[in-house]
């Protein structure tokens, strides 16, 4: 009767429990699926704000290049015409941006101006505000027609003289930048990844075939764009699926863009956005059935009256459990609780032996990790060592700069009582380094025997002696260590004087050019004097006796014909001589000089010249000529090659980078910190610099003229756009 009720019990408890735990485990289960639905959601949600935000970065720069590019347009002439620099602007520019299948720039009244392509058609104007309102402020178009094309247009308006002007940019949504971005992202193929306009029309897809295609929901899409919020909703309708439209439950994700009225949309199936879920719902079902299984089955085993005797086992269970390794376990009752109170009791003994032994173990154990971890703590400083001592000798290159701390470090990390090192330079004396500093060692040098209780290291590099290391150490040497920093010590040595021996070199070379240069420039000058001292006193002399003899009839027409042969000479003496030496240079400077042999060489050929030059400039004779004599040299390639109507030439002090000091006067500061700056552009038929880069002698003299007083010259030109030269020189 006992055992029936005792049975019964434990069923209507084991019931109860396993409808509780199937009702609990059934809402937490719904709770979970439902939370991973919105993961997913969530996840496709984040996937479309980062491709969002990288788009809205890209734009923005977009809108910031087009503000410096227009900062950096040259102005109009006086009649209101912009000149070929702009449309070499916008050209260079286009191919950068990313609306680059065409530039325009308009008038105020809509009227193309320049424009590159140059043979583009003009970018369209929406309907929706007119002209006045396109133009009103910098903003991102909508995909709009543009007669049997569709594009989307960037635009830019400013102010230039006190009319207005807009910068127009059109970008073709067939391979654009923006479908290159998605299809380098490759997100699941069956995850369709685009972007779209107000009018939820697709303007950027991994697939071009996807491009045009209006998205579902357009209302929605279209409205939560134009009020910049996101979207995450389910259609049942897929337009924009590879092969065309689908029906089913599909995902939708939406997120806008802020600096364009665009979005970025994810549409997915939700079989394939959800399919992580379906494994948890069908692993939740089996395991509601195993638990029931379970459950009959232990309800079955349980029916047994196994209370007593489980009670006793529990009591000396919890003995053992609080450490009582003592106390034999003995239970009375059924065969199977025997023979688990026997496996408990030897259970007990064999732990209570196992116990000693991993306390011995552990013991052990403990020692060898601490003499593990020192061993690991000193490799660790030696290779710290070894790190600081290259960094030391990468950042100051002199010895005298990294001997000194590299010493501090060694001593400290190997505890060394004393440590010295001796140089041994192939082209100096010999130097000596001791730490600390104030330790004498009269026996110190490259050739001495180490005395007692010192080590010697000999520093050497390719069978090349760099130096010599001594140190004396309270215990035994960290062996590998220091032959590590031994081989370090010598290859930055080596490197040390290498440095230096190559920067003498290059000091001597650079002397004995600009002594060559001076050389021929004192050449130059004596061979003008004896010219114009000489030769053209005598060409004149002759020119007076000419002039004499003409008063005999017969012989006019031969003397005519010879002071026009002696004049001509004449003017070719003086030119031999101004390009020899120009007087100019030296009595009235840089300025006058250029001004002149612009007029006397380039406006007698019929090319229109624009001299902007400053007047009285203070310059050294070495910057002068130099920069005389690069001027010289571009004008004769004008000359010769540019076929041009048009040189502007532009020559100014500019300020350098290092304004002044906070003490030393204004005028000193901006002369010592000053840049001579001379430009030189033409409208000729311009060349390819890339394939000049290597040949020509006149571009290779001018950059060796350029480098050897520190400036630089940059070459722009395109063939059929011209040709810009610019020429810096600083003064410090």
């Amino acid at each position: 009767m006992s055992d029936r009720t005792l049975r019964g019990r434990l069923h209507l408890l084991l019931v109860q429990w396993l409808v509780v735990f199937l009702s609990v485990s059934g809402m937490i289960g719904l709770f979970a699926l439902r939370h991973m639905r919105t993961h997913v959601e969530q996840d496709r949600l984040l996937l479309a704000r980062t491709v969002s935000h990288y788009l809205d970065s890209a734009l923005l720069n977009a809108l910031q290049g087009v503000g410096r590019l227009v900062s950096e347009l040259p102005a109009p002439d006086d009649s209101g015409h912009w000149d070929g620099a702009a449309h070499s602007e916008l050209r260079s520019f286009r191919f950068q941006f990313l609306f680059r299948s065409a530039i325009f720039l308009l008038d105020e009244g809509g009227n193309v101006l320049v424009s590159d392509p140059s043979f583009a058609d003009p970018p369209p104007i929406p309907d929706a505000g007119g002209l006045d309102v396109y133009l009103a402020r910098p903003r991102i178009s909508p995909l709009l027609r543009k007669g049997d094309r569709r594009v989307l247009l960037l635009t830019y308006p400013f102010e230039r003289d006190g009319k207005r002007y807009s910068l127009v940019a059109e970008m073709s949504p067939r391979g654009s930048m923006l479908s290159v971005v998605l299809q380098n992202l490759a997100p699941e193929p069956e995850l369709h990844l685009v972007v779209i306009d107000n009018a939820a029309t697709v303007i950027a897809a991994p697939d071009h075939q996807q491009l045009f295609n209006a998205m579902a929901p357009a209302d929605q899409l279209g409205a939560r764009i134009r009020a910049r919020r996101p979207l995450v909703t389910e259609v049942s309708t897929c337009t924009i699926c590879t092969g065309g439209s689908k029906t089913g439950d599909f995902l939708t994700v939406m997120v806008p863009l802020r600096n364009a009225p665009w979005g970025v949309a994810i549409q997915q199936e939700d079989a394939e956005a959800f399919a992580v879920v379906r494994p948890s719902q069908l692993g939740f079902v089996a395991t509601a059935m195993l638990l029931l299984l379970m459950g009959l089955l232990l309800s079955r085993g349980l029916g047994r009256s196994v209370i007593e005797p489980i009670g006793q086992l529990s009591e000396q269970a919890e003995r053992l459990r609080q450490g009582d390794l003592k106390t034999p376990i003995i239970v009375e009752g059924d065969r199977e609780l025997q023979i688990l109170a026997r496996s408990l009791d030897e259970a007990r003994s064999q732990l209570g032996t196992t116990l000693g032994e991993l306390q011995g173990l552990n013991e052990h154990l403990e020692e060898l990790v601490a003499d593990r971890t020192l061993e690991l703590r000193s490799r660790y400083e030696d290779l710290k060592l070894l790190y600081d001592v290259a960094a030391l000798c990468a950042q100051e290159r002199r010895p005298s700069r990294f001997i000194p701390p590299v010493l501090q470090r060694i001593s400290r990390r190997f505890a060394f009582h004393a440590v010295a090192l001796v140089t041994t330079p192939p082209d100096g004396p010999q130097r000596r380094y001791v730490h600390p500093e104030r330790t004498t060692l009269p026996w110190l040098g490259a050739s001495a025997a180490a005395p007692e209780g010192w080590q010697r290291r000999d520093l050497v590099y390719h069978s090349e002696s760099k130096g010599v290391l001594f140190y004396r150490w309270p215990e035994a040497e960290d062996q590998p260590a220091v032959e590590a920093l031994q081989h370090e010590l010598a290859l930055s040595l080596h490197s040390a004087y290498q440095l230096r021996r190559t920067l003498i070199q290059d000091a001597q070379r650079k002397v004995l050019v600009r002594r060559l240069l001076a050389a021929a420039e004192e050449e130059r000058r004596r061979i003008a004097r004896e010219l114009h001292d000489e030769i053209s006193q005598l060409l004149t002399a002759i020119q007076l006796s000419l002039e004499h003899a003409a008063e005999r009839p017969d012989e006019l027409d031969r003397l005519d014909r010879a002071k026009e042969l002696l004049t001509r000479t004449q003017q070719e003496v003086h030119r031999v001589i101004f390009d020899l030496r120009p007087s100019l240079l030296d009595d009235l400077g840089l300025a006058a000089a250029v001004r002149w042999y612009a007029e006397q060489y380039l406006e007698p050929e019929g090319i229109e010249v624009g001299l902007e030059v400053e007047e009285e400039m203070e310059l050294p004779d070495e910057v002068e000529i130099t920069a005389f004599r690069i001027f010289q040299e571009i004008t004769t390639n004008i000359l010769r090659h540019a076929k041009a109507e048009h040189v502007s030439i532009e020559l100014e002090l500019r300020p350098g980078a290092g304004a002044k000091g906070a003490s030393e006067p204004a005028d000193e500061a901006e002369a010592r910190g000053a840049i001579l700056v001379l430009a030189v552009e033409d409208d000729g038929v311009g060349f390819e610099p890339d394939e000049q880069s290597g040949g020509g002698a006149g571009l290779v003299g001018m950059r060796e003229r350029a480098d050897l007083i520190g400036g630089t010259i940059e070459i722009d030109s395109e063939p059929g756009l011209g040709t810009h030269v610019r020429l810096e020189i600083p003064l410090e």
